[in-house]
């Protein structure tokens, strides 16, 4: 409005005359006024600006306020004058933030499907925009990598990467637009170059470093366009210099009785100017390193909720643009944490006489968000919105859920994979498209085009369905989660007996006598080599990141 305002008031100048009534030889041209069909604009054209010299005398003999015409007003003055008037008057003018809420809400409620990208040949773990967001990238149990042009569905590149195992992460790197690194269940960081026309061969992958076992996660360094990081199972995260291809251990993730924990999350914090990163894994507690005190190998901050119970764990974590952090729970719920801390040094000593009195500062007056089931993969969550005002993550039910990240209402939850949803990719630039992906063979993308409001009527009860089944739990990996979750940090936990009831690990254990015999349990599929399920199930959760 400020910039047509301006362009306006330049046209009037261009067609205005000199008092005396004389042409304005310093408006670029000889012609007449009578040369212009019309001297004066329309209120409607000129947003209410007047250039009608009788007018204005009658306005001054009757005593008006205005002692300048408006054109000579600065637009911005103007703008704050009325805006301060009207909210003095109680008008009810909002905060720029909660406009910007209630504008964002409005598209929320219309998001629907776009498009479905199609190429894969198994499970989507991952999907992720380009930084210029006209495409999208994506990995898959296929070993292979694709780039889409995701506003017409078509795969643009194929990428036949030197994987031997599930994909679970594929971005692009900040420092060059042709360089894409990846990371699966084999354990290896590969880094891809895209050359000839957007194709890439075996010789064209480099391998820049390996894990122990599986890698679930990359984070690029935001002030280092050339480093980051992979974390993994073998519980060691490792960093990375594309200039060198050279990777050394960064962290070596130790619980309190200073064993390796499984990770399974690693972020760099938006605020530290890439100097700290938060871990999160097999265990309840987020720790946050500083690149300045690695040598220590101690977190500067550790913290968890008050609410966790023993046993669950972290799948994911993921920053807002004001530093908060959220961390997805397994079997459990979503917590944000607030920012926390400073650039000072505040290492809290992980030696411990009991595994679990953690060193880490409780949070108990924190947002909550349920409604979701996260118990059977490893589900993602992110913060979406153009001030990151929401909350949204994938669910085992296939909804994607979203909610208002200030109260955690349920705002949203459409039905975007036909099993388990995983992966949530907002856009960098389109503040309300997102892209989803899960256990489907295709990813997604959503966008607030409805004509009409899209929010499932049986909301409430999609909500109380997955409640009551993260509290009947039972499940077999569910409770296998729970088992490793015990033997690696030295633990008890409730897992559920024979019967039904829950029961104390190591009472179950040694009161068994088939365990105590040495022997495996028979398994639900009539075989007794001691797996739970050789059907279709299990080879469909082997492909589940």
């Amino acid at each position: 409005q400020i910039s047509g305002e301006r362009t306006m008031r330049g046209v009037g100048k261009q067609r205005g005359r000199r008092k005396d009534g004389s042409d304005d030889s310093s408006m670029g041209g000889s012609q007449s006024p009578e040369d212009y069909p019309s001297t004066s604009l329309s209120p409607s054209e000129s947003n209410g600006v007047r250039h009608d010299e009788g007018e204005e005398r009658e306005e001054e003999e009757a005593g008006s306020a205005s002692t300048s015409p408006l054109p000579h007003l600065n637009p911005a003055t103007a703008f704050a004058s009325g805006f301060h008037s009207m909210r003095n008057a109680g008008l009810g003018i909002v905060s720029k933030h909660v406009a910007m809420r209630t504008g964002s809400l409005s598209l929320l409620t219309r998001l629907e499907k776009y498009k479905t990208l199609e190429g894969h040949e198994g499970c989507v773990n991952t999907v992720k925009f380009t930084r210029d967001g006209n495409s999208l990238i994506s990995g898959s149990d296929d070993h292979r990598i694709n780039l889409y042009n995701w506003r017409t569905g078509d795969c643009r590149v194929t990428l036949e990467t030197l994987h031997r195992g599930n994909i679970f992460q594929a971005e692009q790197l900040l420092h060059c637009d042709n360089s894409i690194v990846s990371c699966g269940a084999d354990g290896e960081v590969q880094m891809h170059s895209l050359r000839d026309g957007g194709k890439c061969a075996g010789d064209q992958t480099t391998v820049l470093g390996y894990h122990s076992g599986r890698v679930h996660k990359l984070s690029l360094n935001p002030v280092d366009p050339n480093s980051f990081l992979s974390c993994g199972e073998d519980g060691v995260v490792n960093t990375y210099d594309v200039r060198t291809n050279d990777s050394r251990i960064a962290v070596k993730f130790l619980n309190n009785n200073r064993r390796k924990v499984p990770i399974n999350s690693v972020n760099h914090d938006p605020l530290s100017l890439g100097r700290r990163f938060a871990l999160a894994g097999s265990d309840k507690y987020v720790r946050v390193y500083d690149y300045r005190y690695l040598k220590e190998s101690e977190p500067v901050q550790m913290y968890t909720a008050n609410d966790v119970q023993t046993g669950c764990y972290i799948t994911c974590l993921d920053y807002s643009c004001h530093g908060e952090l959220l961390a997805t729970f397994s079997e459990d719920f979503i917590y944000l944490f607030p920012k926390f801390g400073s650039d000072n040094k505040t290492v809290h000593s992980a030696n411990q006489e009991e595994a679990e009195t953690a060193p880490a500062e409780v949070c108990s007056d924190m947002q909550v968000y349920k409604g979701h089931l996260n118990c059977d993969t490893v589900k993602g969550v992110t913060f979406f919105g153009p001030n990151d005002e929401f909350v949204a993550s994938g669910s085992d039910c296939g909804h994607c859920f979203i909610w208002d990240k200030h109260n955690a209402d349920v705002l949203q939850a459409f039905k975007a994979d036909k099993d388990i949803l995983n992966c949530i990719q907002p856009h960098p630039h389109e503040s309300m498209t997102l892209a989803t992906s899960g256990l489907d063979h295709n990813c997604k993308i959503w966008q607030p085009t409805a004509s009409h409001s899209t929010v499932p009527e049986d909301l409430d009860e999609i909500v109380e369905k997955n409640m009551r089944s993260l509290e009947a739990g039972g499940g077999w990996q569910q409770q296998a989660n729970r088992i490793l979750y015990a033997l690696l940090n030295d633990v008890d936990v409730m897992i559920e007996d024979d019967e039904g009831g829950r029961v104390s690990m190591f009472d179950y254990y040694s009161n068994n006598a088939r365990f105590a015999q040495g022997s495996g349990p028979e398994s639900s599929d009539g075989d007794t080599d001691g797996d739970v399920n050789n059907g279709p199930e299990a080879m469909m959760m082997e492909g589940a990141d």
